[in-house]
Order: structure tokens, then sequence, then C-alpha cells
């Protein structure tokens, strides 16, 4: 097939981009390679012809970023996908996916560290998103409900692995915490994370994420909105010292709990996409960190 991916030099992007590759997609990218899809002008020329778009194109970062920035990210991502949903129309491409994430869940079944809850799709309404990234990522995927073509949402929960950033301010937990471990084990410091290390979370490993967003597409029938995410539930914490012992170095932590941590306690539920799609995955949490770690000591 003709396959456009957007964000193609973002993490997620690049895989995604390089595993269709490898299953014998014609893959192209927007050009020039890194247009601002804020602009709408021939958007739509360079989709005429394109059989599916997988569209991760994005101004994000992790829960220090948007602590700090709500409102601009907010404007472009409306802008972006706006566009990217506008040109898929007119082009006439087949099929679209649509990243959302987790952010749409609503915050306040999620405060709790004592009552961890396993977050399903019919959940998502009332709502109640995180920051205003959430609420965007949420509205387009209302939206999609009512697009007159083929969109399929997805709903990403922490995809990491190989090739993510690990400094500045958009980085996400699973690198900067691996890059602060080979700091410790460098320095003898002890290691800064943020709140008390108790926030729960799932985590994908990226090679699992483009396998499941491949089957979303590749299948037939689209059953709604599906969660794209891990089975198992695990603590800051628990990585932390899952990577400490990668590093064979003795934890020693330094809790901030004036930092932002995001939600308190996350658990997500795939009974939606186990009952509808073949894949499951392939590593484990740890085993996902263990290759982030031994990735990052390289390029480090």
């Amino acid at each position: 097939m003709k396959i456009i991916v957007t964000g193609e030099q973002g993490f997620i992007g690049s895989h995604m981009a390089a595993f269709l590759v490898q299953k014998g997609h014609d893959v192209r990218f927007i050009t020039p390679q890194g247009k601002d899809l804020r602009n709408f002008e021939g958007l739509t020329d360079q989709l005429r012809g394109i059989d599916m778009v997988f569209h991760f194109a994005a101004n994000m970062g992790g829960v220090g970023f948007f602590s700090e920035h709500n409102y601009q990210p907010f404007i472009d991502n409306a802008q972006i996908d706006m566009n990217i949903f506008t040109a898929c129309q007119e082009a006439g491409v087949g099929r679209l996916f649509y990243a959302a994430s987790a952010c749409i869940y609503p915050i306040d079944i999620q405060a709790n560290e004592n009552a961890i809850p396993s977050l399903k799709e019919t959940q998502i309404i009332p709502a109640h998103a995180d920051q205003m990234y959430g609420w965007e990522k949420l509205m387009m995927m209302l939206l999609a409900k009512h697009a007159p073509m083929d969109v399929r949402v997805g709903i990403l929960n922490t995809v990491f692995g190989e090739g993510q950033t690990w400094i500045g301010d958009r980085v996400k937990f699973p690198p900067a915490i691996t890059y602060k471990v080979l700091q410790a084990k460098k320095s003898g410091a002890s290691i800064p994370i943020w709140g008390n290390g108790n926030q729960t979370r799932t985590f994908l490993y990226i090679q699992d994420a483009v396998e499941k967003i491949y089957e979303i597409m590749m299948t037939p029938e689209y059953f709604g909105e599906v969660n794209v995410a891990s089975d198992e539930i695990v603590t800051i914490k628990q990585c932390a010292d899952w990577l400490c012992e990668i590093a064979g170095i003795t934890p020693d932590y330094q809790f901030d709990t004036t930092k932002p941590s995001g939600v308190l306690a996350r658990g997500i539920d795939n009974t939606k996409f186990n009952e509808h799609y073949k894949y499951r995955s392939q590593f484990t949490t740890r085993q996902g960190f263990e290759n982030l770690y031994h990735w990052m000591e390289q390029q480090v």
C-alpha cells in the first residue's frame, strides 16, 4: 500500500515508518520532510492516491512540559489534526489512524493511589481530561466518530523504547529515569524522582505498540476507539528499581513531591483490544526498560 506517516522524525512515527517498510509497504512522508503541518497549503495534493495515513505529528512532551505549557500545544495540535483530517477527506484517503492519548481519561478516577482504576473505553465520558493536551485529543477522538471517512483511533498509553530523547523539557518518564540512573552510576549521586514513587502506570514497549497499531489499521472491520497499552501495572519506583538492578547499583532515591507527577493511579483495561485483535505483547515492561537502558548506555 501507499502509506504516509506524519511525525516521521519523532519517536513513534520513525519506528512506525521503519516497521511499515519491513512489511513491504510504499512509505512516504509529507514533503518537505519536517513540513509545518499547521500550514494547510499543499496537503491535499500530497495525500492524493494514498491508501492510508498514520498520524503521529503533535506538539507534545511529558508531565513537566504540559504543566508549564497548556495553551500553545492545544492550538498547535488542533491546527495539525484539523488539517490532516480535512486533507485526508479531500484527497480521498482510504483510512486514517489517529493517535489519541490516555490523557483523555478522567483525572478524578485516577486520583487515589489505593484505588487503581482499570481504565476502559466506556469510562471516557463523562469527561475530565488531563491537561489541555488531553482535551484536544478527546475532541478529535469524538470528531472521528462522525468523520465521512474511515478514521481509526488508538488510545496510546506511554509508549517507550529506543530512540526517545532523555533530556530537555519534553522528556517522558522512561528515558528520563533511565538517564538519571546512568548518571547515578557514573557519579554515585542519589536519583531524583518526581512524586513519592508510588504513582502507578502502564508502559508499552515500542515494538508491541507498532504491532498493535498495525493490526488496528489492517483489520477490515473497525470496532471503535481502543486502548493501545500494556497489561502490566507498575509503580514509578518499581521501574527505577529495575534500572538500578540492570545498572548494578544500589537504589538511592530523592523523592521530590513539589514536582508535577501526573495522575496518581492509572491502570489500563485491554479487554476490548483482546476481544477484537490477535496480537499480544511480546515484551514485559522490564524487558522494555532493559532494552532502553542498554541503548541509552551506548548513546550517553
